[in-house]
């Protein structure tokens, strides 16, 4: 496999960067928002690289998943075990920051994924917002925008990473893959690096045994214990099978309205065209939010056996989508 040595399409993000500075208008907090799995993590490495003057970002500009390493640079994330980034790290870091630079150029601090930020460390980053240390650089990443403070937004330059084009995805992708780089695009909705993590799974075993849960699900409701111990045992794929689960609701509702002319998956287009035209569009409906709801509970720390709940899922699947109750 061929290593992946940049994210080109992120080279438009640092002309824009480029183009703060040259008017004059740096910012100390910048805010990248966009999709998760699409680089904005990369490019706040890169920020920090140039903030810093770090050889090894220039040498590797956009390489996914590097973190550069530097005396004057703190990266924030929720510690291991723990659903949010906590106000002590903000206290910490804010402690750090009123420092000299180490090496006399600045200080940086990354935060990511800020939505992960909970009301009492977002209340404490937003005094140091406010009165920023001399020479300090701030970064924040977030997959939700929505979620970002109005008080936070303010104080900061925004950045919107978009998905960039399928054409761009299946370039990138060519390199290290020769098979499935259309449906690892297609299922990723664009998202290069989710893509190249469906695809490193084996997407196709992965993406067969999926349908073939859920359509036993919808015919019969059998097996509806033994599937969702299963997938409890396959804990780094189940949140993607949570939201493949919201994208059948999702095109199934695209058929509802859309009838033939829906663009949905391929490969799960029999079950959704069917749900679409044999289903209540307010079961559809009422079935998503709660996919979504289950979706967001195993995404963070929970005590609740994720067994029994996606049991209530599936029920509630067959019992508003089932054949027989149709």
């Amino acid at each position: 496999m061929k290593e992946q040595i940049e994210i080109p399409w992120l080279h438009t993000y640092e002309e824009i960067w480029l183009r703060l500075l040259n008017s004059e208008r740096t910012p100390h907090a910048v805010l990248i928002t966009g999709s998760r799995g699409i680089g904005k993590r990369s490019f706040a490495s890169w920020l920090a690289g140039q903030h810093l003057e770090i050889d090894s970002v220039k040498e590797k500009p956009y390489h996914p998943y590097i973190i550069p390493q530097h005396a004057d640079l703190r990266w924030i994330q929720p510690e291991d075990g723990k659903r949010d980034i906590s106000v002590d790290q903000i206290r910490g870091l804010i402690e750090i920051l009123s420092l000299s630079s180490y090496e006399g150029i600045g200080k940086v601090a990354v935060i990511e994924p800020f939505n992960m930020m909970n009301i009492n460390s977002s209340n404490s980053l937003l005094k140091i917002l406010e009165e920023p240390p001399k020479d300090t650089f701030f970064i924040m990443s977030s997959n939700f925008i929505h979620q970002i403070p109005a008080t936070i937004r303010s104080r900061s330059i925004e950045i919107e990473v978009t998905v960039p084009s399928f054409n761009e995805c299946h370039e990138w992708l060519s390199e290290s893959y020769s098979e499935n780089i259309d449906l690892g695009i297609e299922l990723s909705d664009n998202r290069p690096l989710v893509a190249k993590y469906l695809m490193d799974l084996n997407i196709l075993e992965l993406r067969s045994t999926f349908i073939k849960d859920i359509s036993g699900i919808i015919k019969s409701g059998k097996h509806i214990v033994n599937i969702s111990e299963q997938w409890c045992k396959e804990l780094e794929t189940l949140p993607l099978k949570l939201e493949w689960m919201s994208y059948i609701l999702i095109d199934a509702i695209k058929h509802e309205s859309a009838n033939e002319h829906a663009e949905v998956l391929s490969d799960s287009e029999n079950i959704t065209r069917y749900l679409g035209e044999n289903s209540d569009i307010f079961n559809l409906h009422e079935l998503l939010n709660k996919t979504n709801e289950i979706w967001n509970l195993f995404s963070g720390d929970t005590n609740l056996r994720k067994e029994y709940q996606l049991q209530s899922l599936f029920v509630a699947w067959e019992k508003e989508l089932g054949i027989s109750s149709l």
